[in-house]
């Protein structure tokens, strides 16, 4: 029998439910009010600082002063002031640069310049399909004139500039091989940089990843799909010196390693970790082996436990740099940029890379002072000599369980 209530227990209900969501909501107001003062406060305290500065220095420094450089120096003071793990100040040409970078592309004549004792240009790299690699200008030239600028160790850094340029533009150089000289017109025009270099070594293939631009997933498809048709046992990925990318850049070139699922997720300040990029390949059937070193760092850090979690890649090498934090770039009213930590990686299997980075399975430490990239050689590298054991051995492994 359903029992009734009188319409004043009612009323007296409806009262307490609408007192006690009154409270919590005075509460929560309050907490979010009182946040709002401190934090005001605190702004306070921190403009009032740096006026005071402003005035001492307005009133008794005797120089002029450079009002551009001092607020560059104050955005950059006030970044920095949020610790090493923070973020990092740009300014509008230091982040056009970066911008250049980050895309892999740059117009100009396509070559990487070093400077030669003498202060001229060294070629040390001609990139593939470019202005310079059409004018059949070759690694160890020197480019001694820039239009109407002799080089020299003073001049150098313009001469340099000068190689970049709008697409169309012409540019005169004066390129010295074997003593001779040879004057040469180039159009510049847009250049992809190579981030992908490719090699093998006794049916095991090698892909070194330098950085991770917008280019990089294409480079590295075309690289793939020949060790594919090759008929190659393993694959091994060199990410040492990578110090990575944005992921937005990453995460389509490892999708192309890895199968079906979460690839990549973040932890935000105050929120469960969400997937900020998953796979729908099929991933790549061979055995495939990593190579890091203390310079691997951020996305490629991340590129590497991703394929340790999810394709039981072996790590070969020394442990990553640890840094795992994902920023994002704010652009400024004048064209400067800030780069602000606003949460850290997380891989599927749950670990946090910030501050561990990625341990390797193998550790093996370089026996050379440095690595010669320009000669690439199992017999002077010893990590790269046990990487392609340890690729042969997941090799046969495989042979003996089928």
């Amino acid at each position: 029998m359903n029992k009734k209530i009188s319409l004043g227990a009612a009323i007296a209900f409806m009262l307490v439910v609408a007192t006690v969501t009154l409270a919590l909501t005075m509460a929560f107001s309050m907490n979010r009010f009182t946040t709002m003062v401190n934090g005001v406060q605190q702004q306070r305290e921190l403009y009032s600082k740096l006026a005071e500065i402003e005035q001492q220095v307005r009133d008794k420094y005797p120089d002029a002063i450079d009002n551009d450089k001092l607020m560059d120096s104050m955005a950059a003071g006030y970044i920095s002031g949020l610790g090493e793990d923070g973020g990092k100040y740009y300014t509008a040409d230091a982040y056009q640069q970066l911008l250049t970078s980050e895309e892999g592309r740059y117009y100009g004549v396509g070559i990487v310049p070093v400077m030669e004792p003498s202060g001229y240009i060294q070629v040390k790299e001609v990139y593939p399909d470019s202005p310079a690699s059409n004018a059949q200008i070759v690694v160890g030239d020197l480019i001694v004139k820039v239009d109407d600028l002799d080089v020299t160790t003073e001049t150098y850094a313009d001469a340099v500039k000068l190689l970049q340029g709008e697409a169309g533009t012409k540019v005169n150089l004066t390129v010295r091989r074997d003593n001779e000289d040879i004057s040469m017109e180039i159009t510049r025009r847009q250049v992809e940089i190579p981030t992908v270099y490719a090699n093998t070594f006794d049916r095991v293939g090698y892909l070194r990843i330098t950085s991770f631009t917008t280019g990089t997933r294409d480079q590295m498809n075309r690289q793939l799909n020949q060790a594919i048709g090759s008929n190659l046992d393993a694959l091994v990925v060199d990410l040492r010196d990578n110090t990575g990318g944005r992921y937005g850049a990453m995460a389509p070139a490892l999708e192309l390693l890895v199968p079906e699922g979460d690839m990549i997720l973040a932890k935000y300040k105050s929120s469960e970790p969400v997937v900020l990029a998953d796979s729908d390949s099929a991933g790549v059937s061979f055995p495939l082996v990593v190579l890091t070193n203390a310079n691997t760092s951020g996305t490629a850090e991340v590129f590497a436990q991703v394929l340790k979690d999810m394709t039981g890649a072996r790590v070969v090498g020394t442990k990553t740099a640890g840094d795992g934090k994902i920023q994002e770039f704010v652009k400024l009213s004048d064209g400067s940029a800030i780069q602000l930590t606003v949460a850290r990686y997380v891989t599927p299997s749950g670990i946090i890379l910030d501050g561990e980075g990625v341990k390797p399975d193998y550790d093996v430490a370089l026996e050379a002072e440095t690595i010669n990239w320009d000669y690439i050689d199992p017999e002077f590298d010893s990590q790269l000599k046990k990487a392609l054991e340890v690729a042969q051995a997941s090799v046969n492994v495989e042979t003996a369980e089928q």
